[in-house]
């Protein structure tokens, strides 16, 4: 069982000998071992630490730690609390354009440093994924554009590429899976018909296999247009249980 309670890799390999997630992971810090900052809390950063990367996991909604070899900081608004030039990559799913946070990765990347950023479009023909769907609605995947990283003049023209992967999901997986992608019309209370669900479907092998395509992009940022910013404020870090 996965310990993390988080979505765990499926272990269909490539003719590289890669699962879609290995792939996915070494795309975006660049098949080289670093130093990754990733914001929030996905199943990305725990196969990074497995692999060897320095994780740090930071967002205003880091609560506690789930991963024995993962860093976790809390935050408070777009202020990241690191020193400049402190991570090789930033991981930043679902990536949006304010100019403050862009500038915030800039600050704290290394020179030549990687902004990265991930969405994922999820199988809907797969039966209990349209009951799914039925309970907790959809929160739309919005395409992060590549204009995103260039308005701002801080990152260099963005790398695409696309990779197909599944992933086992255990209970704690499922209901994690839920609400990081139930529409946001949708109360709590719809999460108890999501565990009735699982069990339905899953009872007999206690997991569920979970189909997607995910969609990366990643840009080098150019540190000298960042302008000298201000003292980052401290970090709170989230000591394991």
């Amino acid at each position: 069982m996965n310990q993390t309670g988080v979505l765990r890799a499926g272990t269909e390999a490539s003719p590289t000998g890669r699962t879609g997630a290995e792939r996915t992971a070494a795309w975006m810090v660049g098949d080289t071992l670093s130093c990754v900052l990733h914001l929030g809390d996905s199943s990305i950063a725990y196969l990074l630490a497995d692999q060897g990367h320095e994780v740090v996991v930071a967002g205003d909604d880091v609560t506690h730690a789930r991963h024995p070899d993962i860093q976790y900081v809390r935050t408070q608004g777009e202020r990241l609390p690191f020193a400049p030039d402190s991570f090789d990559v930033v991981i930043v799913p679902e990536l949006r354009e304010a100019p403050t946070a862009l500038a915030e990765y800039a600050r704290v990347l290394q020179p030549d440093g990687l902004l990265s950023t991930v969405t994922r479009t999820y199988d809907d023909t797969i039966p209990w994924m349209r009951k799914l769907r039925e309970i907790i609605g959809d929160r739309v995947p919005r395409h992060t554009p590549a204009d995103t990283f260039t308005a701002s003049g801080l990152f260099d023209q963005p790398e695409k590429d696309e990779f197909g992967t599944w992933e086992q999901l255990d209970l704690p997986g499922f209901m994690r899976f839920a609400e990081q992608t139930k529409s946001p019309s949708v109360d709590a209370e719809a999460l108890v018909r999501v565990r009735a669900l699982f069990n339905s479907y899953g009872e007999q092998t206690g997991t569920l296999r979970l189909r997607h395509q995910t969609h990366c992009l990643r840009a080098r940022v150019i540190k000298e247009n960042l302008a000298r910013e201000a003292t980052p404020p401290d970090p709170t870090l989230i000591e394991l249980s």
